[in-house]
């Protein structure tokens, strides 16, 4: 082959290459605190975490090993008496369903096994895992429903995963 047949030989496969490679699917990058930052707004005055969670206390409650994880923000209540949690971690690459698994178990905890104050049962029964690739999530948030005397119905539960589904849109809307 001639020198300049191969040069273009040459030139072709590296073209290729690099069309080819701007074609993969990448994860995003997301800032943990713009998707805290949009739930905070999207919910108001609902928004009741107050008090952050360092690594230790995370650990402790969920399970969900440091090692697992890139960054995370985690808050929760500043008075024992409410529930009202939000969890993000961005996992290691490769490690987003190890953190979900965590986190799973830790919701089958609380909805099966914690003991809660009757005013909290529905939002611990709605609350959720969301997981989109090495991003996860877990939710346990929302308005309270005044409405409702009965803070085990069938109604208290669904206005609670309401409220849980209108922050999961939030959320999700970095992810599109």
């Amino acid at each position: 082959m001639k020198l300049k047949t191969k040069l273009a030989l040459m030139f072709l496969i590296l073209l290729s290459l690099t069309i080819l490679s701007g074609c993969q699917p990448k994860t995003p990058e997301i800032p943990l605190q713009d998707i805290l930052d949009a739930v905070k707004e999207d919910m108001g005055d609902d928004y009741i975490p107050s008090r952050p969670m360092d690594a230790n206390e995370v650990e402790n409650f969920t399970g969900v090993k440091p090692d697992l994880v890139k960054e995370f923000i985690a808050e929760g209540p500043m008075m024992s008496m409410h529930v009202d949690t939000f969890m993000a971690f961005r996992a290691e690459a490769g490690k987003g369903k190890q953190v979900a698994d965590a986190l799973k178990a830790y919701r089958k905890f609380l909805v099966e096994e914690s003991m809660q104050y009757p005013m909290n049962l529905a939002k611990v029964q709605a609350s959720k895992v969301v997981q989109q690739g090495d991003y996860v999530f877990f939710l346990m948030l929302g308005a309270f429903d005044d409405s409702s005397a009965d803070v085990e119905s069938k109604e208290a539960i669904e206005f609670a995963q309401k409220e849980v589904a209108d922050v999961e849109k939030v959320l999700l809307g970095f992810f599109k």
